[in-house]
C-alpha cells in the first residue's frame, strides 16, 4: 500500500499521546469488567492515534491511469515566428512516462487540432492546421482542449503565449475548467523588455434600442506610459481619433454613441503607439444590433412578382426588405436584424446548405419568424426534404400514407475526378441525392470502374426507401476515367425507359473528356421525355462537349470551379424529378385551427387556388 504523509513532525506525537493513553487505562480506579476494560483502552488508542495521523497528513496514494497532456500552441500575429520556433523546441524535447499520452492544438481567431493524443514523441516541424491568425482567443482553445479530453487519467493544459487575448476570456474558461479536474499551466512567450500597447477588448451592448445613449468601452494595455491615437470605426467608416495618453498597465477609454436606425453595426477600435514592437494586437472588434419597428426579409425568386406582397406589409407600419438571393445575409448576427424571413419560391439547391444552417440557427435560438412561401421550387418540389430547412419549418416532406405522390427517376453518370479528394467530394453529392429524394423515387448509378455498369445489382434503378443500404453502396463506389459517354448514357437512358417514373432525368457529372454520346441517342432520350444535365468541374478539355449534351437532353449546364458548390446543384438537379409533389387542380383552402395569425379571415373568405404542392403537418 502506497502511504504518505505532507507534516511528518506530527508523527513524533504519536508515541508520547500513545503512553498517555497507556497511563491513564493502568491509573484508572474505574471497576469494570475486564473485556469493557480491553475495549475501552483499543477504542482510546484508535482515536488518538486517527487524531495524530490526521494531523499529520497521512494520504493513501492510489494509482491513476498516465497523464493526457494537450499543449496549446498560440499562432497569433502577436507570437514573432522565432518565439514559435522555440516553443516547438521545447516541445520535441519534452519527456513523458510510458503511460503518459500528449497531444496538440493550435489556435488564434479560433483553434483546432494538430494531433489528437498519443503516446508517441510530438512532432510539430510542419503545422498543418490553419487558424485566423488576426485575433487570440485564449479562451476558445481551453474549452476546446477541456472537451477533447477522455474521461479516463489526470488532464493538463499547457499554454504557451504571450497572453495577449481580444476575443473571450480566459480566466472564465480556466475556472470552468477547474470543475473537471483539468489543469492549466502556462508558458509565456514574447517576454522580452519593449514597449508594447495591446487592445485587450472592445465592449458595445449587444442588443439596444433605437436612439439609447451608450458608451464603447476601449479597454487597452500599456507597458510604460507613453502618447498614442485611438481611433474608433463603425461599419468600416471612421468616427473619429482622439490623441490620449496611455498609462502604464490597465487604461478604460469610452466613446459616447447613439444610433438612430435600426440594424446590425460593426465597430473596430484600433490604437497606434510610436515604437510598439507588435503592433498586430492593437485592434479589437464589438457588434451592436439596435431593434426599431419590426422589420421583415422577403428573399424572392422573382421579387417583381412578391412586390405586392412587399406593398401590404409595409402598409402595416412594418420595414420591409424585398430581394433575390444576393439579399440573404451571410452571418447569423446579420439575420438578427429581422424579426422575420420569408422565401418565396426559393430552391433549396439554390439557397445552399450553409444558408439554410443559418436560417435554422436564427429560428431555433434566436426566435426569428421564418415563412415559406410555396411555388415550382418550393418545399419537396425545391429539394427541402432532409435539409437543415425542413427542420426548421412547422411541415414534413414525407406525406402520410393518405396520400402517396407518383414516383420520379434519376440516374447519375459519375466520371473519375482528378481533382483532390475528387471521388470522395462526388460520393457525398451522390449521398445528398438519395437524402433528397422520395421513398417511392428511383435512383441508379452507372460508371466505368474497368467496365461500364451499374452501380445497384437488380433492380438497376432502385426505389429509394431503404436510404441506409443505398447510402452504403455509394460510399463504396471508386469509380473511373471512362472513355466515352455513349455506353454508360445507353445503359442509363435503357434503365429509365422501363421505368413507369412521371419524371426521368439524368446528371452527368464529369470533367468533359469522354467523348460525346451520339445524336442517335440523345434523340431517343428527348423522344422518350428524358431530360439530361450536365455538371463540369476540372474541366481540361473544353466545355464544348458537356454543354452539347446538356442542350440536346433540355436540361441545364454547370461550370464548376469550386467544388463546394457541388452539393447544391445536385440538390437543384435532383429538383427536377421531385416535381410530382406539385399538384396542379382547383381547391378551396380549409382552415383546420385556429392562429392569431389568421385573425380577421372568415370560413369562407379564402380564394380559390389553383394549385399546391405537398406536404404533411408534424405532429406538434
Amino acid at each position: 500500500m502506497n502511504l504518505q504523509v505532507t507534516h511528518p513532525l506530527w508523527l513524533l506525537a504519536l508515541p508520547v499521546a500513545l503512553a498517555w493513553v497507556s497511563w491513564l487505562a493502568w491509573k484508572s480506579d474505574v471497576h469494570i469488567q475486564r473485556w469493557r476494560r480491553v475495549l475501552a483502552y483499543g477504542l482510546r488508542v484508535l482515536v488518538v492515534t486517527a487524531v495524530v495521523l490526521a494531523l499529520a497528513g497521512l494520504q493513501w496514494k492510489k494509482p491513476q491511469d498516465g497523464m493526457n497532456i494537450y499543449f496549446l500552441m498560440d499562432r497569433s500575429q502577436s507570437v514573432p515566428n522565432a518565439e514559435q520556433q522555440a516553443a516547438h523546441r521545447l516541445l520535441t524535447s519534452v519527456e513523458k512516462q510510458k503511460s503518459d499520452k500528449a497531444g496538440l492544438m493550435v489556435f488564434g481567431s479560433d483553434a483546432g487540432i494538430e494531433t489528437s493524443l498519443s503516446a508517441t514523441m510530438l512532432e510539430t516541424n510542419v503545422i498543418q492546421t490553419v487558424v485566423g491568425s488576426d485575433r487570440t482567443d485564449i479562451a476558445g482553445a481551453i474549452r476546446l482542449g477541456t472537451a477533447a479530453f477522455p474521461e479516463a487519467g489526470q488532464k493538463r493544459l499547457v499554454l504557451f503565449s504571450d497572453g495577449n487575448e481580444n476575443i473571450g476570456d480566459a480566466v472564465q474558461a480556466v475556472m470552468a475548467a477547474r470543475p473537471l479536474d483539468v489543469s492549466v499551466d502556462v508558458v509565456p512567450l514574447n517576454t522580452q523588455g519593449g514597449a508594447d500597447v495591446a487592445v485587450q477588448r472592445l465592449a458595445v451592448p449587444g442588443s439596444i434600442k433605437k436612439g439609447q445613449p451608450f458608451d464603447a468601452k476601449i479597454f487597452a494595455l500599456s507597458d510604460r506610459e507613453q502618447p498614442a491615437t485611438v481611433r474608433l470605426f463603425r461599419n468600416d467608416q471612421l468616427l473619429g481619433e482622439q490623441s490620449v495618453r496611455l498609462a502604464k498597465g490597465k487604461n478604460l477609454f469610452s466613446f459616447p454613441q447613439s444610433l438612430g436606425q435600426a440594424g446590425f453595426y460593426s465597430y473596430e477600435v484600433q490604437i497606434e503607439a510610436g515604437g510598439d514592437r507588435v503592433p498586430q494586437n492593437n485592434r479589437a472588434s464589438g457588434f451592436a444590433n439596435v431593434r426599431g419597428d419590426p422589420s421583415v426579409l422577403i428573399v424572392s425568386a422573382d421579387p417583381a412578382q412578391d412586390a405586392p406582397l412587399a406593398k401590404a406589409l409595409r402598409a402595416t407600419n412594418l420595414e420591409v426588405t424585398l430581394g433575390d438571393l444576393s439579399a440573404l445575409p451571410g452571418s447569423l448576427a446579420g439575420l438578427q436584424t429581422f424579426d422575420t424571413i420569408f422565401l418565396s419560391n426559393i430552391n433549396a439547391g439554390d439557397l445552399g446548405r450553409d444558408a439554410m444552417l443559418l436560417i435554422e440557427s436564427a429560428v431555433r435560438d434566436f426566435g426569428m419568424g421564418l415563412v415559406c412561401i410555396g411555388g415550382d421550387q418550393s418545399f419537396a418540389a425545391g429539394g427541402y426534404r432532409n435539409t437543415p430547412l425542413e427542420r426548421a419549418l412547422p411541415v414534413s416532406m414525407e406525406l402520410d400514407s393518405k396520400k402517396v405522390l407518383p414516383p420520379g427517376a434519376l440516374v447519375l453518370l459519375m466520371h473519375g475526378m482528378e481533382f483532390n479528394n475528387g471521388n470522395q467530394v462526388a460520393r457525398q453529392c451522390a449521398i445528398g441525392v438519395l437524402d433528397a429524394m422520395g421513398p417511392n423515387d428511383e435512383l441508379g448509378i452507372v460508371l466505368w470502374d474497368g467496365q461500364d455498369r451499374w452501380l445497384f445489382p437488380e433492380p438497376h434503378l432502385r426505389k429509394v426507401g431503404d436510404k441506409q443500404e443505398l447510402g452504403r453502396q455509394i460510399m463504396g463506389m471508386n469509380q473511373g476515367d471512362l472513355p466515352s459517354f455513349e455506353n454508360l448514357m445507353t445503359m442509363g437512358y435503357e434503365g429509365l425507359k422501363k421505368s413507369t417514373a412521371s419524371i426521368k432525368h439524368m446528371i452527368v457529372f464529369s470533367d468533359g473528356d469522354p467523348g460525346g454520346p451520339s445524336d442517335q441517342l440523345m434523340n431517343r432520350m428527348r423522344a422518350d421525355k428524358i431530360t439530361v444535365s450536365t455538371v463540369l468541374i476540372a474541366g481540361h478539355a473544353g466545355p464544348e462537349t458537356m454543354i452539347e449534351i446538356a442542350d440536346k437532353g433540355a436540361g441545364r449546364f454547370y461550370n464548376i470551379t469550386n467544388p463546394a458548390q457541388l452539393p447544391q446543384i445536385f440538390l437543384k438537379e435532383t429538383a427536377v424529378i421531385l416535381k410530382t409533389a406539385i399538384y396542379e387542380e382547383p381547391f378551396a383552402p380549409q382552415q383546420r385551427s385556429s392562429s392569431e395569425l389568421l385573425a380577421g379571415f372568415g370560413a369562407g373568405s379564402y380564394p380559390q387556388l389553383l394549385g399546391y404542392v405537398a406536404t404533411s403537418e408534424k405532429p406538434r
